[in-house]
C-alpha cells in the first residue's frame, strides 16, 4: 500500500498495482457481476475500498474514450473521466482529495454508500477534454469475495436537464417578450403621433429582443452538439466592449448599480465572431451586475498583451468557495432551476469556439473578476468580410 498523501477531503490511500489487480480478477470472476455489468447499457464501474477502478463494463470505456481496460485500472473515477478537479487536487492525493472535490456529489454519493449501503444523486462534471457531463449517480456497497466494493452506475440526464431548461428559462423569457409585443400591439390603436411612434419603438425593441433570444437559444443548441461554426471578422476590442456595455445597460440586471469601463483600458484588432463574444462578455457583464447589490459598481475592462486581447469583469461581491468549485458546471446556479447555463455558456463558447481562455479569481478584499482571454488573430479562422 502507498504512503498516505494529505487530502481536504476524501481519504487519499491508494493500493498498490498488484493488489488492485488482484481485486480486478476477483470482481471479474465473481458469479455473474461481470456478465450483469456487460449486459447493462449505461455505464457502470466497480470501485474498491480506496475509490479506484478495479472493473467496468463497455459503455464506460466507450463514455472515457479508452480501448485498454488497464489503462484505467487503479484510478479514481475523476482520474478516469478527466476531471477538471483533479488537476487543483495534485498537490494533494488526486480525485477526491482538492478542496474542489469537497462539492463533488459522485464523491459524496461513493462515501455514503461505503458507509450506509447506497447513495443516489445528480452530478456535474466539467472534464479536461472541454466538455460537461450531468448524469444521476447511483452508488451501491457490495461485498464480493469477503471484501467491499462499490458499484457505480451513470445515467446521462442532459436531455432532460436541457428540456427543464427550456420550459422554466427559454420559454419563460419569449412569452414575456411575446406578452410585451402584444400588449404594446394592443395600445397602439389609442394613440397617435409622437405617443404611437413611442410604442411603435417599443414593440421593434421588443422584436428584435424575441429575435436575439431565440438565436441564443440556437447557438447554445449547435455548441453542444458541435455543429457551430463561427464566422469571423475583425472588431476593435475597446469600442466592442463599449458596445456590449450599452446593451447591458438596457437591460434590468443594471438597474440601481453602475456600470463603467476602466478608463486605462487598452485597445486592439481583434478576429473574432462577433456574434459569439458578445454573448460570453453580455453573460459575464449581467452575472456581475446580478451578484451587486444596489449601489454597487461594476467595471469592465480590456487589455492587449503579446498578442492576446483580454476582457475583465470585476465586481465586489465575493463567490462562496462551495459554489466557486462549481461555477462553470452545467446547469448549476445560484439563481434556480433552469439558470444554469451563463457561465457555463461563456466557457464553451469560448474554449470550444473562440480559441480562448476563461477564468476568474475571487477574494474577500478584492471581489470577484471574470477573465476571457482571447488571441488577437487566431491560427485558424472561417473569416467573413
Amino acid at each position: 500500500m502507498m504512503l498516505t498523501p494529505r487530502t481536504a477531503f476524501a481519504p487519499a490511500q491508494r493500493f498498490d498495482r498488484d493488489t488492485v489487480s488482484a481485486q480486478a480478477h476477483r470482481v471479474r470472476n465473481a458469479e455473474n457481476v461481470a456478465a450483469i455489468l456487460d449486459a447493462v447499457n449505461v455505464p457502470v464501474f466497480v470501485l474498491n475500498r480506496y475509490r479506484q477502478v478495479v472493473h467496468a463494463n463497455e459503455p464506460f470505456y466507450a463514455l472515457i474514450g479508452v480501448d485498454d481496460p488497464q489503462s484505467v485500472q487503479g484510478l479514481r473515477q475523476g482520474e478516469a473521466f478527466g476531471c477538471i478537479g483533479v488537476q487543483l487536487a495534485k498537490p494533494t492525493g488526486g480525485c477526491g482529495t482538492g478542496s474542489a472535490c469537497r462539492t463533488c456529489e459522485a464523491i459524496r454519493a461513493v462515501l455514503n454508500a461505503q458507509a450506509h449501503g447506497k447513495d443516489e444523486r445528480q452530478c456535474a462534471f466539467r472534464l479536461t477534454r472541454g466538455n460537461a457531463m450531468n448524469a444521476q449517480f447511483r452508488a451501491t456497497r457490495v461485498d464480493i469475495g469477503g471484501e467491499i466494493f462499490v458499484i457505480c452506475a451513470l445515467v446521462d440526464i442532459r436531455d432532460s436537464l436541457w428540456q427543464r431548461d427550456v420550459q422554466t428559462s427559454f420559454l419563460h423569457d419569449i412569452l414575456n417578450i411575446a406578452g410585451a409585443i402584444q400588449t404594446s400591439s394592443e395600445a397602439l390603436p389609442q394613440f397617435n403621433g409622437a405617443q404611437q411612434k413611442d410604442y411603435i419603438n417599443l414593440i421593434q425593441s421588443a422584436c428584435d429582443t424575441l429575435v436575439n433570444e431565440i438565436k441564443s437559444y440556437r447557438i447554445m443548441l449547435q455548441a453542444e452538439d458541435g455543429s457551430l461554426q463561427p464566422e469571423v471578422h475583425t472588431v476593435r476590442s475597446l469600442g466592442f466592449l463599449q458596445s456590449m456595455v450599452q446593451i447591458v445597460n438596457g437591460h434590468r440586471a443594471g438597474q440601481d448599480r453602475s456600470l463603467v469601463i476602466a478608463p486605462d483600458s487598452e485597445d486592439a484588432n481583434l478576429d473574432t465572431d462577433r456574434g459569439l463574444l458578445s454573448r460570453v462578455l453580455v453573460n459575464l457583464i449581467k452575472n456581475a451586475l446580478e451578484a451587486s447589490d444596489p449601489g454597487m459598481t461594476v467595471t469592465a475592462r480590456t487589455d492587449v498583451k503579446d498578442g492576446w486581447v483580454t476582457f475583465s469583469v470585476h465586481n465586489m461581491t465575493v463567490i462562496p468557495e462551495q459554489v466557486a468549485h462549481r461555477i462553470f458546471a452545467r446547469f448549476f446556479s445560484t439563481k434556480g432551476s433552469g439558470r444554469g447555463i451563463g457561465t457555463y455558456s461563456a466557457r464553451l463558447l469560448t474554449e470550444q469556439y473562440l480559441g480562448g481562455s476563461i477564468a476568474f479569481t475571487t477574494e474577500p478584499d478584492a471581489g470577484t473578476t471574470f477573465t476571457v482571454s482571447y488571441p488577437a488573430r487566431p491560427a485558424a479562422a472561417n473569416r467573413s468580410v
